[in-house]
């Protein structure tokens, strides 16, 4: 991330640069998984204050802030790069480390090469002296706590960066990431062994409805709709965007079978709309199935938004999220849908009760249909 902030820097025509912008940048070249994937936000909004550290850029505090958390400037300045090395001292430092080192960067930053110098000697002493078990991959922490005495630095934004830096990607250093897992339980009928049967995955974001499907299920109570749900995952809000990716690691091949399709419901607000739309915006162009869970959304708005209260604090706004959730619906409830999710109210997913959730749900019919799947009926998601 930061070798790609650095080319848009170069490349701008202008000393004012918009947070937005170039976030839209990493995100168009990263692709929307791949910025996630990097850190998303969190690491985006730690390189920028690394950039401000290291006086590469300068807020524009006239121009506020984005009310994202973290926070950062609307607009930061460019500041021109100080005089790097002499030529005499650009050769002694490139013979100084390892030549997978790419120091190219560092000969014009001579103060930031003083502040990473000890992350690159650590990375020399590793690639010059191997240890025994070094053929053998280990995660991500692991390795770092060999190479730098911290096992969270390998992953932070600060890490990363070093690593783009100087070229080197994690399988250089042998190690892999490790997904962060979520709480899941499945129906007494499903087998993950036996990935040739249609399994309804329902996703939700809040933890009291993910205890009351928990509740049905181990009832037997696992259709709904027509739809029978075998495996329930608690979203636990926005966590899901990033541990959604350890759903291939209940399968004894690491993949999600085909025949595997997500069902997501969430609150009905922009910031439930919002987490939804990223969800989708960055699996399903890796091939995962996922959409919304159109009848649990339907319910929720039948039976309670004519008493909708308003949200107790402000959100931003979010009209290209809503307006791919609400396409997923047919007419008219599309339309209320949309009317409903710029209208200032909101509906807690909680609307729906372990009671009325009981009084819409069947125990699974044997014989032929049982275990169908509901079509994800939704537009392709920008990549």
């Amino acid at each position: 991330m930061l070798t790609l902030v650095e080319r848009f820097l170069a490349e701008a025509r202008v000393k004012r640069i918009q947070t937005k912008t170039l976030e839209d940048y990493l995100i168009k070249t990263l692709t929307l998984q791949g910025y996630w994937e990097k850190g998303g936000y969190p690491a985006f909004a730690a390189l920028i204050a690394q950039l401000v550290a290291e006086n590469r850029l300068k807020p524009v505090k006239a121009r506020e802030r984005n009310g994202m958390n973290p926070p950062l400037f609307n607009w930061y300045q460019r500041i021109t790069a100080q005089e790097g090395f002499s030529l005499e001292e650009q050769r002694r430092l490139l013979k100084l480390y390892h030549p997978k080192l790419d120091l190219a960067h560092y000969l014009k930053q001579p103060d930031l090469y003083r502040k990473d110098r000890p992350y690159l000697e650590a990375l020399d002493r590793y690639l010059r002296q191997p240890q025994a078990g070094q053929d053998r991959p280990v995660t991500i922490n692991e390795r770092s706590f060999e190479i730098f005495r911290d096992e969270k630095f390998l992953a932070s934004a600060r890490g990363q960066s070093v690593l783009e830096t100087v070229g080197l990607e994690l399988a250089d250093l042998n190690c892999h990431r490790t997904y962060e897992p979520f709480f899941y339980w499945q129906a007494a009928s499903l087998d993950l062994a036996d990935t040739a049967l249609p399994l309804n995955i329902l996703i939700v974001e809040n933890k009291d409805t993910f205890f009351s499907f928990k509740a049905l299920l181990q009832e037997q109570i696992t259709t709904w709709d027509g739809i029978e749900f075998r495996l329930l995952i608690y979203g636990e809000g926005r966590k899901i965007l990033r541990s959604l990716s350890f759903l291939g690691e209940l399968f004894s091949d690491g993949e999600v079978p085909s025949t595997a399709v997500c069902h997501y419901f969430g609150d009905l607000d922009p910031e439930g709309i919002a987490i939804y739309d990223e969800l989708v915006r960055t699996y399903r162009p890796g091939g995962l199935k996922i959409g919304a869970a159109r009848f649990f959304y339907a319910e929720l708005f039948s039976r309670q938004g004519s008493r909708a209260p308003k949200l107790r604090t402000a959100q931003r706004e979010y009209p290209g999220a809503i307006e791919r959730f609400t396409a997923e619906f047919e007419p008219p409830v599309r339309n209320s849908l949309g009317e409903f999710l710029q209208s200032g109210k909101y509906l807690p997913q909680e609307g729906l009760s372990a009671a009325t959730l009981y009084e819409l749900g069947t125990k699974p019919q044997p014989g032929p249909g049982a275990g169908a799947q509901m079509e994800v009926n939704c537009p392709e998601a920008d990549s």
